[in-house]
């Protein structure tokens, strides 16, 4: 065989292998297709940490750390870690806390949303959209209206 063909069955073979690893890594990053494989996503980890908090999209937490804003608000308490229970139980741990706060978790598979509410209150309003829920990390999101103007959180879990 020629120097000319070795070369270039070697770079169809580089290029193939480049494109079969861009392929794996792409799809291992992708995002859940439907709330069934969120949820499958949720409820297969132990414990997720918070990663980040976002108030209208400006970072006020971050990696266990408060972040000045303009809003002034502190997070001075905050759950450091929560898991998705297979049984609709959403348990969540505040910092420095002995115990877990409990909330329920549901599927809606018409909305296309899972959503977390208070068990004692039935209220609340976190929801989690497949779009943003990964097999590493996700994102779940509430529209609060204690402020004026109405604010929109969105926390990052890893």
């Amino acid at each position: 065989m020629s120097f000319s063909k070795l070369t270039k069955t070697m770079n169809k073979r580089f290029i193939l292998s480049f494109l079969v690893i861009i392929a794996g890594l792409t799809a291992c990053n992708r995002p859940a297709d439907n709330v069934q494989e969120a949820k499958k996503h949720l409820t297969a980890v132990s414990k997720w940490q918070i990663q980040e908090i976002l108030m209208d999209e400006a970072p006020v937490f971050k990696n266990g750390k408060h972040i000045p804003h303009i809003s002034g608000i502190e997070f001075d308490a905050y759950m450091d870690w929560v898991r998705f229970l297979p049984n609709g139980v959403f348990e969540g741990h505040f910092k420095d806390a002995t115990g877990t706060k409990k909330f329920q978790w549901e599927v809606y598979d018409k909305q296309n949303v899972i959503a977390l509410r208070d068990t004692v209150a039935k209220t609340g309003g976190w929801n989690i959209y497949p779009r943003n829920v990964y097999e590493d990390h996700f994102e779940m999101e509430t529209r609060s209206t204690l402020y004026d103007p109405p604010r929109m959180t969105k926390l990052t879990l890893k």
